[in-house]
């Protein structure tokens, strides 16, 4: 492997790396025919009668057809993903896992009351949007020169996809189970309730995390990454 990829690989934090790994490796696979499509979707009879229990995390990494919205997909799961590992989340990857876990457990639950063969972009619109929340001051720019702050990223690229005559069904599920996390963990707290998410004692062990010692965030105040992550960079081009 080339030093620069090998360094640039290096350099992707750990939770991130298994997101990106698993959604390019598991879609390459089934576009080359290497592991069948129908296989990795989400199936209620093939969970209930065939026991196929990887049907619970193979549609999260399945992304479809490849394709310039695979890329872009793939390119908006690294920059926005690794943001929040090395910005907000930063020395705290238990809880960026429960972030995870908790999002894919609702995903998973509308997905298949909603019969959805794949959650992919529903936790990429997840974690974006928890991203812009978390950081609502940065300076955007998309097609055509708009510019905006990235507190409303997730709206642009929802009327984008109307736009284009999509229906942007996964990434408003993704916003809406974005937003009960982002809630629950900031805004709620902030309104004198309890802080009712708390990451599992075994994930803290897992990664020898100490638990979060203050009952919430400043969820008004924009957080830096270890990168520059979107600030002035034209999305569009």
């Amino acid at each position: 492997m080339d030093d620069s990829i090998r360094q640039w690989w290096n350099s992707v934090p750990l939770i991130t790396k298994y997101l990106f790994a698993g959604a390019g490796g598991l879609t390459l696979a089934a576009n080359f025919g290497l592991v069948s499509p129908m296989s990795l979707v989400l199936s209620w009879p093939a969970l209930v009668h065939k026991y196929q229990i990887w049907r619970l995390i193979t549609p999260f990494f399945f992304m479809g057809q490849l394709g310039f919205p695979f890329l872009v997909n793939m390119v908006f799961l690294y920059r926005y993903s690794s943001a929040l590992e090395m910005g907000t989340f930063l020395n705290r990857p238990a809880d960026y896992l429960f972030m995870l876990l908790f999002g894919g457990f609702f995903l998973l639950l509308i997905g298949l009351y909603m019969q959805m063969y794949t959650l992919g972009m529903g936790l990429i619109m997840m974690i974006l949007y928890v991203w812009s929340r978390k950081n609502p001051n940065v300076d955007m720019s998309f097609f055509f020169g708009l510019r905006f702050k990235s507190a409303y990223f997730p709206w642009v690229l929802m009327g984008f996809s109307l736009l284009m005559g999509g229906f942007p069904l996964a990434e408003i599920i993704g916003v809406i189970v974005g937003h009960i996390y982002f809630y629950l963990e900031d805004i709620y707290p902030l309104t004198g309730g309890r802080r009712l998410l708390h990451t599992p004692q075994f994930l803290l062990n897992f990664f020898g995390q100490r638990p979060l010692q203050r009952p919430f965030e400043n969820a008004n105040v924009p957080q830096r990454a270890g990168h520059n992550w979107g600030t002035g960079h034209a999305l569009g081009r």
